[in-house]
């Protein structure tokens, strides 16, 4: 009779279905309603000074500079434009999940110096990391919600091709072979993220209508938030306004 159950019990098994994982249902956004969000992000106070970079340990570095290298930590226009800022939906967007990104993004140590040094990527989308220089350099980024890694990337070596799985806003990158190499990365888990160019703007394109937390954030001055209500079909225009403070 144990036999007999036992069998039965195998059969069963055998004769059960595979099971499948459900394809997520992905948020598709009406172009006929969509809006862009453009705007501007400014510096007021007192502006930093820039600080060299010193490259004579690495006189292959040094070499590739006819001029003094300065920090980008803080690049700002006369008018205060202030570049290098992550914006972002912050609020707004949950339980939403967007179609995944198909094209890497690159980070590129150029110059001995990580090009862009500011820069956006969603979840689960490939980062490619390109060496251009005729040095060995190390990509070593330092998340908190992500996996920690740490490479090193010969001259001409393949691009190296990682992925975050969680969104994190900001995670820092460094280079451990030389110490004055930065790079911030933010991580999200949908499109509406822009960085501002060198005269402080930005764009979102394509944001459904409804009620937002736009943050901007900075390296040096952190991080600060505003109100977005976004009605159909309507652009808006928007300004941040960073005290010089550091947090």
């Amino acid at each position: 009779m144990r036999m007999l159950i036992a069998l039965a019990v195998v059969a069963v098994g055998c004769n059960r279905k595979p099971e499948t994982k459900a394809s997520p249902q992905y948020f598709h956004v009406d172009p006929a309603t969509a809006s862009s969000v453009k705007g501007k992000v400014r510096l007021e106070g007192k502006r930093p000074a820039a600080k060299r970079i010193r490259m004579d340990a690495e006189e292959a570095c040094q070499a590739l500079h006819k001029e003094p290298v300065f920090e980008e930590k803080v690049l700002v226009t006369k008018d205060g434009g202030l570049a290098n800022v992550f914006v972002y939906v912050k609020e707004g967007l949950e339980g939403k999940v967007f179609p995944p990104a198909e094209t890497a993004v690159v980070l590129e140590q150029r110059g001995c110096q990580f090009v862009p040094r500011v820069m956006g990527i969603r979840a689960a989308q490939t980062l490619a990391v390109k060496n251009s220089d005729p040095v060995s350099h190390n990509i070593h980024p330092m998340p908190k919600n992500n996996r920690d890694w740490n490479q090193q990337q010969p001259p001409q070596a393949p691009d190296l091709q990682r992925r975050f799985a969680r969104a994190e806003v900001m995670i820092p990158v460094k280079c451990n072979v030389h110490n004055w190499m930065r790079s911030y990365i933010g991580v999200l888990d949908h499109p509406f993220f822009a960085v501002t160019d060198a005269d402080g703007g930005f764009s979102l394109e394509g944001l459904p209508p409804g009620s937002y937390t736009l943050a901007a954030w900075h390296e040096s001055f952190g991080e600060i938030t505003q109100p977005l209500v976004v009605a159909s079909s309507e652009p808006r225009s928007t300004e941040f306004v960073f005290s010089g403070k550091t947090p």
